[in-house]
């Protein structure tokens, strides 16, 4: 039976597949509901010949806010390698298809590392990334300890996240995070050209060029991805979550 989660929507547009997060009302904050529901159509879709593309976005004025703490209690007593967001963090990592984010707002922890394994990323001029893991007492995840000093250089990755560097659209696109930065009304349609674009090139080539310029390989990535959980799981009890107002 598919995992399903009502704050994840999945639509088929000729060979594209687009998942948008639909919390806004939580700045869709990921819920382990919401990341089984992401896992089965990310799995769904390495399988399915007729899906060529994924395009990865979200409903409301702020991409994602990373993990919902508030089932962080909830998953305690569960071995990592079975909670919801690893396997989500390895799904992601493996999938062997084009990946494409369309960002209208902010993302945060998860929300913005996540961004790192999409093939192009178009953004609105209001997106923010932030990095806060070391601030509170974290490690960063989702293999961006490995894949942020890859695309910057090491001096850049660690002014990012040693001191939990806040990027605005303007410097994420001059740093090469970002492909295009446009107006909110415009970010899902200029993402969408993408993947129809990424669709009509031919399949195999597109998957082999893919393979290639993965500079550190699947394996690797999952690797890094575990040692910065294990590092996490050591990290949780001191975390210094901000104070609500």
């Amino acid at each position: 039976m598919p995992a399903e989660s009502e704050y994840i929507s999945i639509e088929r547009i000729e060979t594209i597949l687009v998942l948008t997060l639909n919390r806004p009302q939580k700045k869709n904050a990921l819920t382990p509901c919401m990341y089984w529901a992401l896992v089965d159509a990310l799995r769904n879709a390495e399988t399915d010949d007729d899906v060529h593309v994924v395009m990865i976005t979200n409903k409301g004025d702020f991409f994602c806010a990373g993990n919902d703490v508030g089932s962080f209690a909830s998953l305690a007593d569960i071995p990592y390698r079975e909670r919801p967001g690893f396997n989500f963090m390895n799904t992601l990592a493996a999938f062997s298809k084009p990946l494409v984010g369309a960002v209208n707002g902010s993302a945060v922890g998860l929300g913005v590392t996540l961004l790192l394994h999409c093939d192009l990323i178009c953004a609105s001029t209001t997106t923010r990334l932030s990095f806060p893991f070391v601030t509170i007492g974290l490690v960063p995840e989702f293999g961006s300890t490995a894949l942020l000093p890859q695309r910057l250089g090491y001096q850049k990755a660690a002014e990012i996240l040693l001191l939990g560097k806040k990027l605005d659209a303007s410097e994420a696109h001059a740093l090469g995070l970002l492909n295009t930065v446009t107006d909110a009304e415009t970010v899902y349609q200029e993402a969408l050209d993408y993947c129809l674009a990424l669709a009509r090139q031919p399949t195999a080539a597109v998957l082999a060029t893919r393979q290639l310029m993965k500079r550190d390989g699947v394996e690797g990535l999952q690797q890094r991805i575990d040692a910065e959980t294990q590092a996490i799981n050591r990290l949780l009890p001191t975390l210094n979550l901000p104070a609500k107002s």
